[in-house]
């Protein structure tokens, strides 16, 4: 075979071969990419993973294969990934590819895919007593549009807003939220985070709780304005049904004012 028949001078620009990390740099995660006209060889090399034969595709289906740059053999990230039984993830935000787990900490399920039991809110004007409230709610957090008060941003979580009423005096806000856990799971850990649009807010004083079968399990510290994320990690072995209640307290609060927590990178390991 002709040398110049498998010879292809090509430039890359994408992120489809481990040897895209080699061949572009950047002066940070958002810089543009320096993009580099290399020489490198195709010469039908074959992936076997345990004398197994690797068809190497690309996320559309597309027949990809190895190449050969300088002497390195390149292999094409998704096909080795996935032969190994890992998914591959590409994020565009971070400039990153993810093999596996997006993080070290990955549950067995996230708590933002468990479908919850029930959801109730309540509110404190003044001196009397808890009543049921409306105006608050629960979306999920996102990484583009969420971070919390470091400037931190999550791949996954739990936006949770609470909002005042009336004209003021509104002391405490809280939500709960119920999931059966079926005694499935053996711990439940993420972190309780106060949104970057609430970082300077005089009215944030709230704390977590988590209760199993209606048995107090874990109170955070106060989460306000100065605190780092809270981290934490609940024992569940054996519960049955879990609830979380976000309770915010001495505020001043009116139907104009929100604050946004979170409870983010969290979930259940079995």
């Amino acid at each position: 075979m002709n040398k110049q028949n498998f010879k292809q001078k090509i430039a890359i620009f994408s992120t489809g071969f481990v040897a895209a990390a080699v061949l572009t740099t950047a002066t940070s995660a958002w810089a543009a990419p320096l993009q580099k006209q290399i020489t490198a060889f195709f010469n039908g090399t074959k992936i076997y993973v345990d004398g197994r034969l690797v068809q190497s595709t690309d996320a559309k289906g597309n027949k990809i294969e190895p190449l050969v740059y300088e002497g390195t053999t390149y292999l094409p990230v998704r096909a080795v990934g996935e032969a190994f039984n890992s998914k591959v993830t590409w994020d565009a935000l971070g400039n990153s590819i993810y093999i596996g787990k997006v993080n070290a900490t990955d549950h067995d399920v996230s708590l933002s895919s468990l479908d919850f039991l029930s959801e109730s809110q309540s509110i404190k004007w003044g001196h009397l007593d808890w009543q049921s409230h409306s105006s608050s709610k629960v979306i999920a957090w996102s990484l583009e549009n969420d971070k919390d008060n470091t400037g931190m941003n999550y791949n996954d979580g739990l936006k949770f807003e609470l909002v005042g009423s009336g004209t003021g005096a509104t002391h405490g806000l809280a939500m709960e939220r119920e999931y059966l856990l079926n005694q499935k799971y053996k711990s439940f850990s993420g972190s309780f985070v106060l949104h970057y649009d609430s970082r300077s807010s005089e009215e944030a004083h709230a704390t977590l709780k988590v209760y199993g079968d209606d048995q107090l399990l874990y109170t955070s510290d106060k989460l306000e304005k100065g605190v780092l994320p809270i981290d934490f990690d609940v024992n569940v072995s054996n519960i049955s049904k879990l609830k979380i209640v976000i309770t915010n307290t001495d505020s001043d609060m009116d139907y104009k004012d929100k604050l946004y927590f979170g409870i983010v990178n969290a979930g259940f390991k079995k």
